[in-house]
């Protein structure tokens, strides 16, 4: 049995899906792969290919106390509370090209590629994609008290390109997607994840909740841009910066969710309204380093129509939507001033085993 799941990107909606706004992101084929076969022994023998390192668990090992991080045990213990039993020993393989620690969500990668091959051997119903999808988010996000929200874990499992809502009762609606080919450049700046993404939630949440305790009906994804300055005497000039970035952002991701709805979207729109994101989580989030700020300025200058952090920050990748035309310029540019890796990527259909 073989199973593979995409890297993801997010076009806009940075820092927005864990406060219940939505975001537009694209699997890509990227992917890491997990592989197996039966051992005839009470244990997995997981081979990372990657890592150069092996991992070994018996079927029954105590599953009740796991390390944050640990994600193949918590995929486990997730897995046996929604009664999927694991009950037999295999030998696994799991391979990976996509880029680690990086903003393009290899950990959520390994955690769908994972469930989907469990699901596949030991789970004896018909699933979709969005159960694999909300079982990833209970390992990653609920299980390992993450600061994330359903982002990855979807758009992984879906694939495509899609428009996701991610509040409660979140939905989510395809989108035929003119951008089918993205460059990819990998910083090498390791980026700590959590941490940012925790600190940068506490402040927009504490905003949200100052606000609340004179009006309790606030709902954050009802503001306009035009409504911003009234909430200004309410909160101290940090707490408005942070307030006032998500309510742009989440204008932005709107107005690109219309025009890419369009019959033939203007790419140069797209590409504008992908630096206006890109310069409220370098400017007001703070979310760049200056080798991030260097590549950006270098894709700019040498054609393309937007480009953008994408991930939590801190570090990781940029994406640069272009046209064929100026790839092989924009590539050697990211080379030159020290990217890690640059890639082409094409959108990614999602998961599937074999």
């Amino acid at each position: 049995m073989k199973s593979k799941a995409p890297a993801r990107i997010c076009l806009f909606g940075d820092h927005q899906d864990y406060l219940g706004l939505p975001v537009i992101a694209c699997a890509i084929n990227k992917y890491m792969i997990v592989e197996g076969v039966p051992n005839n022994a009470n244990y997995l023998l997981f081979t990372l290919i990657n890592l150069n390192k092996i991992i070994k668990i018996n079927l029954n090992e105590d599953f009740s106390v796991l390390k944050k991080g640990d994600h193949i045990r918590h995929v486990i213990r997730t897995l046996i509370n929604n009664n999927i039993n694991i009950d037999t020993g295999y030998d696994i393989k799991i391979s990976s090209d996509i880029f680690i620690n990086a903003g393009i969500s290899s950990s959520s990668a390994l955690t769908v590629a994972l469930i989907s091959f469990f699901i596949k051997v030991f789970y004896h119903k018909t699933c979709s994609e969005e159960f694999i999808a909300e079982l990833a988010y209970k390992s990653e996000v609920l299980e390992q008290e993450g600061s994330g929200g359903r982002m990855d874990q979807y758009s992984i499992s879906l694939g495509n390109t899609i428009f996701l809502e991610t509040k409660n009762a979140f939905s989510f609606k395809k989108i035929n997607n003119p951008v089918k080919s993205f460059i990819i450049a990998n910083s090498g700046v390791k980026k700590k994840t959590d941490l940012v993404l925790k600190n940068l939630k506490s402040k927009v949440i504490s905003a949200v909740e100052k606000i609340k305790l004179n009006n309790p009906t606030f709902n954050l994804k009802e503001i306009s841009v035009k409504e911003i300055s009234q909430y200004k005497s309410r909160l101290s000039k940090t707490s408005f910066k942070y307030f006032r970035a998500a309510v742009e952002n989440h204008s932005i991701t709107q107005t690109a969710y219309l025009e890419l709805k369009k019959k033939n979207p203007n790419l140069n729109n797209i590409g504008k309204l992908m630096n206006r994101h890109h310069n409220i989580l370098k400017n007001d989030l703070s979310v760049t380093v200056p080798l991030i700020d260097r590549m950006i300025d270098l894709a700019l200058k040498n054609g393309s129509y937007g480009a953008k952090i994408i991930g939590s920050g801190g570090g990781g990748s940029i994406l640069i939507l272009t046209n064929k035309v100026n790839e092989n310029k924009i590539i050697n540019a990211m080379y030159k001033v020290g990217a890690k890796e640059v890639v082409k990527a094409n959108v990614s259909p999602g998961i599937f085993s074999l």
